[in-house]
């Protein structure tokens, strides 16, 4: 850990969103921010990591970029794939680069998450190409040629994706988050919630059922052992919970004051308070909400609002290390910049 970023982040005032890099065209690396994209956060490496595209419009970008809060620096696994790459292998799976390792790229919105214990990012997403052949993406004939849509994997130190050779579960335009207790990935559809063990046990049902909107977002809180699930196209300002066991998640009463209805909202747990984060627009900026499961109530947080409005983002963590909330966010037609808040 390089100790002049930890004594700086310890002296950031509290309750403030500060920007502390903003790239610039001619940077090594640059890239315009993808509000499809997801993150996953490495806590072992306090690195925040991007993966996911709006490939509906004109991004074909299948790299992972990783912003590392030690060094201020963004990183990427790979140059991004050339769509002249994109092919189906002949286990029926749509794959990309050179040598045909990687997958191609998707919008991810929550579905993906950073496995702590295997040291790995899990993308359970799959592309979605619904104009093929438009922007430069793969024709008809490679595209229904497609038989199964695994489940990828980064492994960190091996600088390489793996899949999974089972039956996989798609969570695009849903979510999923880590479970530090259970060390196991979980994902919510309306119809089922569902842990991923890894590559040799893959996805289990442990639940069936969750409230029935998409772009939603969840976090796991574990001093409280619940999964805590906010936002959604319906744009109801209602918290749904969900405790391992049960059959599926519940509403809560949540008497009292509320922050604004809205979808793909950022959500990130914030260990050392016991309480998630949440970062939601509302007339021309954002802003920063407290949950606390506990007493079931909202906090606002006041002189925390973000500057402008940051749209569709699933792109905010919470790094225990230098206890900040990590947030990739562009205003429009601006460059991608890194935002922390100390709370």
């Amino acid at each position: 850990m390089d100790e002049d970023w930890a004594k700086a982040f310890e002296s950031l005032p509290s309750g403030r969103w500060l920007k502390i890099h903003q790239q610039k065209p001619d940077d090594n690396i640059h890239f315009a921010r993808q509000a499809y994209a997801g993150s996953g956060f490495d806590q072992q490496r306090s690195r925040l990591m991007l993966f996911g595209s709006d490939t509906h419009s004109e991004n074909l970008n299948n790299t992972i970029y990783s912003f590392d809060l030690n060094t201020i620096q963004w990183t990427k696994a790979y140059s991004p794939d050339s769509p002249e790459t994109y092919k189906v292998n002949s286990d029926g799976i749509p794959v990309a680069g050179i040598k045909a390792g990687h997958p191609w790229a998707m919008r991810t919105f929550g579905a993906l998450a950073y496995d702590t214990l295997r040291d790995e990012l899990v993308v359970a997403s799959a592309p979605d190409y619904k104009g093929s052949n438009k922007y430069g993406q793969p024709p008809v004939s490679i595209w229904t040629s497609i038989k199964n849509h695994p489940t990828w994997v980064y492994n960190t130190l091996k600088n390489k994706w793996d899949r999974y050779k089972g039956k996989s579960i798609q969570f695009t335009p849903y979510a999923v988050t880590y479970d530090i207790d259970r060390g196991v990935v979980t994902g919510f559809l309306p119809n089922g919630i569902f842990d991923w063990d890894g590559l040799v046990n893959g996805w289990t049902k442990i639940g069936d059922r969750v409230y029935g909107q998409y772009h939603t977002n969840v976090v796991y809180d574990s001093v409280n052992h619940v999964f805590i699930l906010y936002g959604g196209n319906a744009l109801k300002n209602s918290v749904h919970v969900y405790v391992v066991g049960d059959k599926s998640s519940k509403e809560m009463l949540t008497i009292g004051l509320r922050p604004p209805a809205g979808q793909s909202i950022p959500l990130a747990f914030h260990k050392k308070l016991g309480k998630v984060v949440a970062l939601i627009d509302t007339g021309g900026y954002a802003q920063t909400w407290l949950y606390d499961y506990a007493s079931d109530q909202w906090q606002r947080v006041n002189g925390a609002d973000f500057p402008y409005s940051i749209g569709m983002n699933y792109s905010m963590e919470y790094d225990i290390r230098y206890n900040v909330i990590v947030l990739v966010s562009s205003p429009k037609n601006g460059e991608t910049a890194v935002w922390v808040i100390r709370l």
